[in-house]
């Protein structure tokens, strides 16, 4: 993972979240977060490698928004993502789960 390249494409205010975390995940804190998604993904019997099975961009107000419903490989982790982008980069970006 190259951290100083994840960051680039995030805005100042950018907030990841995901109901696995305790709290929304800061931009200074998605390194770390992508470490331990890293590792989620191992013990789950994964390589982290994920498909976007479906996908739905909408543009609302000048801010694209992005709906996808993606599945983590070798396993059976799969759920729901919405990223908003403004001009300086991602400023959120949401999971949810679905596991059977």
């Amino acid at each position: 993972m190259d951290a100083e390249q994840l960051l680039a494409t995030t805005s100042e205010e950018f907030i990841f979240d995901d109901s696995f975390e305790a709290q929304p995940v800061t931009r200074e804190q998605l390194p770390d977060y992508m470490l331990r998604w890293d590792q989620r993904s191992r013990e789950l019997g994964g390589n982290n490698q994920r498909r976007i099975t479906h996908h739905i961009r909408q543009d609302k107000g000048g801010i694209p928004t992005d709906w996808e419903w993606w599945e983590l490989l070798d396993t059976s982790r799969q759920g729901a993502a919405i990223v908003l982008t403004g001009n300086e980069g991602v400023l959120l970006e949401r999971i949810t789960y679905f596991d059977r």
